[in-house]
């Protein structure tokens, strides 16, 4: 087979085997950007309130076991030196949210995050959802959205519910941590949203957040095409190298040629093969120049 054939078929049969061995590289990796809030604002977040929420109230990114509308306390981070908390000096609806996207299958998808839920007027869950106009309504929750939902949905666009009310006892409260895999949910790839939300119609309302996590670990599709072509680049390259660089075996015409005790050069314009010594370069090879490529030829005796 000729040379550039031979090439061909390598590189053409390692670029399968590449394809079918990478099937299980990872879209894997950290899914959210400032989960911990220690940009000490709330870059990466979109934060909503509903028209009508009392002036200044908000969600906030801070350090410190201090509330900045309310002033009332905290126990700070959960780690690092921010956290974001919800605050306000009237009532309100608030929402911080982040889209995400899984960009293929995954084997594994974990949601993970820290809080506290500081109410000083009681926990009301009313079924209007996340709108303090009608009836008491005191309560914060979590949830996953698709894509295109609004920020306050509790019904379309809502795809799974993992905290809702308040926390129970005296205020304030330490940050329990929460872990859920969401693999069924969200594994099949697309966009979402995480969201955080509370509302308040009672009292002081505090959600703490830290800590926020979406972990995604290696799945079975397709590999990304920019892996998949860095690494086929490489794979003929080496190819190349291969079929360039690698020593060949000659054997010469029984006769006068036959017996070469030493390795010798050889060139197309040569008329008598292993007359001509050559000497080994600093790779302990001889260069044979073709077509201003190297080659490297070893005679040996038949």
């Amino acid at each position: 087979m000729p040379k550039f054939m031979r090439t061909v078929a390598v590189t053409s049969l390692g670029y399968s085997l590449l394809a079918h061995g990478s099937a299980s590289l990872a879209y894997g990796g950290q899914l959210l950007v400032n989960g911990g809030f220690e940009t000490g604002n709330l870059s990466g977040w979109t934060v909503a309130n509903q028209s009508g929420s009392f002036p200044g109230s908000n969600f906030f990114a801070v350090s410190g076991t201090t509330t900045p509308q309310s002033g009332l306390s905290t126990v700070g981070p959960a780690s690092g030196s921010f956290y974001a908390v919800s605050d306000g000096q009237g009532i309100g609806t608030h929402a911080l949210l982040q889209a995400f996207t899984v960009p293929g299958p995954a084997s594994s998808i974990v949601l993970s995050f820290s809080l506290f839920a500081n109410s000083y007027g009681g926990t009301f869950v009313n079924p209007i959802g996340l709108d303090f106009t009608d009836g008491a309504n005191q309560h914060a929750r979590v949830d996953i959205l698709s894509s295109g939902a609004s920020a306050f949905t509790t019904t379309t666009g809502l795809l799974q519910n993992f905290y809702l009310g308040a926390d129970a006892g005296s205020n304030p409260h330490a940050y329990t941590n929460y872990s859920f895999d969401i693999t069924s949910l969200v594994g099949s790839g697309g966009a979402f949203q995480i969201r955080f939300a509370e509302v308040d119609n009672q009292l002081f309302f505090n959600l703490g957040v830290d800590n926020v996590s979406i972990i995604s670990t290696a799945g079975t599709g397709v590999p990304e095409p920019s892996s998949l072509a860095l690494m086929a680049s490489g794979l003929i390259w080496l190819a190349l190298l291969h079929f360039r660089r690698t020593p060949k075996q000659c054997r010469p015409k029984a006769g006068r040629d036959a017996l070469l005790p030493r390795c010798y050069q050889n060139t197309p314009h040569q008329e008598h093969l292993g007359r001509h010594p050559a000497s080994p370069d600093r790779c302990g090879l001889l260069r044979l120049g073709r077509f201003g490529c190297p080659e490297y030829v070893v005679r040996v005796s038949s």
